[in-house]
């Protein structure tokens, strides 16, 4: 054999030898070490290297780093675990020193030396990777810790068909234990479900989202024919375990007023016309829409009056609720084609769904200062007997004075008393049966028969002002 022959044979296997180790070495999450000369027979002792990666931004450990540890006779390479961490085993027979470099996609490479004893464990100072910015300027991020609301297109939507927007985004955000979006390369599932709902339809799309780059999912709530309140839940699950938001709240509002769910009212049915006065929030509507639910909110009304004046227009509340204030003034002697004199109408408008307009209505009285009158006007009670009268207390248009009015009746003769509506506390009220009253005088002592005088006098007071009538007899 050839001298050149054999040199080529001998460099042909070192060659093959070198790469079997390269090979080797480049397996991750491996621990391979080149063959180790101790010249004169030394003994080889073992030393652990170990150490942890963070970000130096965040803090958060990395994981999946590429950490490659180089020596004399050795190269070795791992990836960092969940929690960051590494480890290598060498074999030494005396003090060496090692290089460690870790290198991760979207990050700085650090370099960092350090010396090893020999059969001593050695631990790497906590190694902080400095992280790049990507194309989007996000810094790279953690796992996932934490679920919240990022934004909302609305705070309410309207019911199906009632013109308002159906539909709402809710975008939640996936955080990292520092409070940083988690990236692409972190992403996970998030999905959604109700908590409470009104039940009437209403519907999630879609269920299932994958967080974007900016560690974001969308869901959709459309709204059915029910109002009420939904709550938004957003999870996560992990192998660790789930990660699951607040639950985020969504009004769902009624549509256009119906007609069937329209009403009008005021907080008075009888109010006095002699004073000038102003009533604050004296006439409300009622407005729910075609599926009993109420109206949706700032749904306009408009009022007219025949009497006095009334604000002109309002909005509707959360609750289907408009009321406009009222002032008494003139005219304030109005006449209604049905119930007479005094009574005014106070009437409220507004748009259906089909763009027509409804309205409803109410009456008001208007009542004016008393007036009295008895029967009968003179009197003489027997020894031992009595006398009935019969009273009225009415304006001019022979209606009930306001709420609140006292009516009184006093008697004033020796040993004389009366009984029935002697003292009277008005209701607020329409009804002119409330203008009618009556009362019995009786002699209190049957042993003496002497004439004496008697004074009887009715007296109203109250918002429609004061008025007396006095009337005078003799009891025996």
């Amino acid at each position: 054999m050839s001298k050149n022959y054999r040199l080529y044979l001998a460099a042909g296997i070192v060659l093959a030898l070198t790469i079997s180790v390269l090979i080797s070495s480049c397996k991750l999450n491996t621990e391979v070490t080149s063959p180790q000369t101790t010249g004169g027979g030394a003994t080889t002792k073992s030393s652990t290297i170990s150490g942890q990666v963070i970000n130096n931004i965040t803090g958060i450990p990395i994981d999946s780093v590429y950490v490659q540890l180089l020596g004399t006779s050795t190269y070795l390479t791992a990836l960092t675990d969940a929690q960051g961490k590494y480890s290598f085993t060498v074999n030494l027979s005396a003090n060496t020193g090692f290089t460690i470099i870790c290198s991760k996609a979207n990050y700085n490479q650090d370099t960092t030396t350090m010396a090893v004893t020999a059969g001593v464990d050695y631990t790497v100072s906590l190694i902080k990777l400095v992280p790049t910015t990507s194309g989007s300027g996000q810094v790279p991020s953690g796992n996932p810790v934490s679920i919240f609301l990022a934004s909302q297109t609305a705070d309410n939507i309207g019911v199906k068909e009632s013109g308002s927007p159906e539909t709402a985004g809710i975008t939640f955000e996936v955080q990292d234990s520092a409070g940083v979006a988690i990236d692409l390369a972190h992403s996970v599932n998030v999905n959604f479900s109700m908590g409470a709902h009104p039940g009437g339809g209403e519907f999630l799309s879609p269920a299932v989202v994958q967080t974007n780059d900016k560690g974001q999912a969308t869901v959709n709530l459309t709204s059915g024919t029910k109002a009420g309140v939904v709550q938004i839940i957003a999870e996560i699950d992990l192998a660790s375990g789930s990660i699951k938001s607040k639950p985020v709240n969504i009004a769902i509002y009624g549509g256009l007023p119906d007609y069937a769910h329209f009403s009008i009212a005021t907080t008075l049915l009888n109010i006095p016309s002699v004073v000038y006065k102003q009533y604050p929030s004296f006439v409300s509507v009622f407005m729910g829409d075609k599926y009993a639910n109420p109206v949706r909110p700032q749904t306009a009304v408009y009022f007219t009056s025949t009497g006095g004046y009334v604000g002109g227009s309002a909005l509707t509340d959360q609750l289907g609720v408009a009321s406009a204030p009222f002032i008494m003034a003139q005219p304030n002697n109005p006449v209604d084609s049905v119930f007479g004199p005094g009574f005014a109408t106070i009437t409220a408008r507004t748009a259906d769904e089909n763009l027509q307009t409804i309205s409803k209505s109410t009456i008001v009285l208007f009542s004016g200062y008393p007036i009295i009158s008895v029967s009968p006007t003179s009197f003489n009670i027997p020894n031992g007997g009595a006398q009935s009268f019969t009273y009225s207390v009415m304006d001019a248009n022979s209606n009930p004075m306001a709420g609140g009015t006292s009516i009184t009746v006093s008697v004033d003769g020796q040993n004389v008393a009366a009984q029935g509506d002697v003292s009277v506390i008005m209701p607020d009220t329409q009804d002119r049966t409330w203008t009618h009253f009556q009362f019995l005088v009786y002699d209190t002592a049957d042993t003496i028969n002497v004439a004496s005088p008697v004074t009887i006098n009715i007296l109203s007071s109250g918002p429609n002002g004061k008025a007396s009538q006095i009337i005078t007899g003799t009891s025996h």
